[in-house]
């Protein structure tokens, strides 16, 4: 059995999408991220890390629905993962969480780093 057909047994199919869809969910979002809000026209830096994120994973069974897409820069994005939420704003509020865990994580090395 070829590869290509053994991985479309195991894995949904990718979302693909085009660059022009892409732009039009930034547009609509106004190029910032649901989650933290980091604002990709303030600086090309942030610009360059947006993403389209499905609230609900497309491979969960997500559509790509405009509903179910949203602006999100890659930290954010990665944080969510595939996990599966109620709404967007659980999605949120889960993401928001993580990054403080992970600002708190942050803040103790550079403390310990400064220590030493």
């Amino acid at each position: 059995m070829r590869f290509t057909r053994l991985k479309s047994l195991f894995a949904a199919p990718s979302p693909h999408l085009t660059r022009e869809e892409a732009l039009r969910i930034f547009r609509r979002d106004h190029f910032k991220c649901y989650y933290c809000g980091l604002d990709g026209q303030r600086d090309f830096r942030n610009w360059l890390i947006l993403t389209v994120d499905h609230v609900h994973p497309h491979a969960k069974g997500g559509a790509r629905a405009m509903n179910n897409v949203v602006t999100a820069c890659q930290p954010c994005n990665l944080i969510k993962g595939k996990r599966i939420f109620k709404s967007a704003e659980e999605a949120r509020q889960y993401v928001l969480e993580r990054r403080e865990e992970w600002r708190q994580v942050f803040q103790d090395q550079v403390k310990a780093v400064h220590r030493t």
